[in-house]
């Protein structure tokens, strides 16, 4: 189950999401960097997609690869309902052969866009069990996928929306008073950590929600979209969230940025990390390019000490912190052999 928090008023809209992934029926850790979250462009509208339901399908894709998948077919060019349709569409026959195999209550899928359209931030779950539209949720994934809104009017210019697990009602007041006094940056910063008291409350360090997550604040111009990822213990290279037709900006290191994508649109990249190698340094092994499945594949060692997923971008093992951190006795952090 993920844990992720869409927030939108009239200056921005913030998204966080956490970045482990489960397995299906076995509830296991597979990974601690599964990228949940994807910043986009299409044709009048902009904004971010996170999703809660479905980590991993029988063809070993994310739902992340669904939607790239649509976006190679140009869906993304065409207008913000246009993006709607398609996804409903694509998501329906992809659960429908799911709930064959495992059943309507493992077959629920939810994306959740944040996104600018016609000068308003607005929120709008694709979904075939969760609305926002004052309908009861459903425990069991429907047939039917429908298109639910979350729109501002003069009495909700705020909006926040947690999905998959949810925090307490307190850490949402928390971020809509920061949303009310503070710029935007801290709202991201209490956003990761509503979504890092969430794992660390659950009570077992190798639980559904991780503590890392990758976020994304973005303005009501196109060229306003930044994105990272926050790492407990801190990281040694920046992996921000997929795109589609739209440019993002990143931050690697102290002042230093990177711009990722193209503004003109046209563009896709998934799966993408940057570093800062330090004047005497010497490069990290995060990634290689396999030229058999043509794609990335990313170093993933196991922890020596607990045995779980430990991401090379990370500078320690997480679920480790979060033992340290419910012992609160020994205040240093030695990186443990992988």
């Amino acid at each position: 189950m993920s844990s992720n928090l869409v927030s939108a008023w009239p200056f921005a809209i913030v998204g966080v999401s956490d970045r482990r992934l489960t397995e299906f029926i076995s509830k296991k850790t597979k990974t601690n960097r599964s990228t949940k979250m994807t910043v986009f462009g299409c044709a009048a509208a902009h904004g971010l997609i996170v999703y809660n339901g479905i980590g991993l399908d029988d063809d070993g894709l994310m739902p992340s690869d669904w939607l790239m998948e649509l976006a190679a077919q140009k869906v993304f060019d065409g207008k913000l309902q246009d993006v709607f349709n398609a996804v409903k569409t694509d998501l329906e026959v992809r659960l429908r052969r799911l709930r064959a195999t495992y059943g309507s209550k493992n077959a629920r899928h939810t994306f959740t866009f944040g996104v600018w359209h016609d000068g308003r931030s607005e929120i709008y779950n694709v979904s075939n069990f969760e609305s926002l539209d004052g309908s009861e949720d459903l425990l069991e994934g429907s047939d039917t996928v429908k298109t639910t809104s979350l729109l501002p009017t003069p009495e909700s210019r705020i909006r926040i929306l947690a999905s998959g697990t949810r925090p307490p009602k307190a850490d949402m007041k928390s971020i809509s008073e920061v949303i009310k006094t503070r710029p935007v940056e801290y709202v991201v910063a209490r956003g990761i950590k509503v979504v890092r008291d969430i794992a660390y409350r659950q009570g077992k360090a190798k639980g559904s929600v991780g503590a890392a997550a990758q976020w994304a604040a973005i303005g009501p111009k196109r060229e306003e979209v930044w994105c990272g990822l926050d790492v407990v213990g801190g990281r040694i290279a920046q992996e921000p969230p997929n795109a589609i037709n739209i440019q993002a900006n990143s931050p690697v290191a102290g002042t230093m940025s990177v711009r990722l994508g193209d503004p003109a649109g046209g563009m896709l990249f998934k799966d993408a990390y940057v570093y800062a190698i330090p004047e005497g340094g010497s490069k990290v092994d995060i990634a290689q390019f396999d030229p058999i499945s043509k794609r990335a594949v990313f170093s993933e060692p196991k922890c020596g000490v607990c045995g779980s997923p430990w991401p090379a971008s990370h500078r320690y093992c997480e679920v480790c912190l979060y033992d340290e951190h419910h012992a609160r006795g020994n205040k240093q952090r030695p990186r443990q052999d992988r």
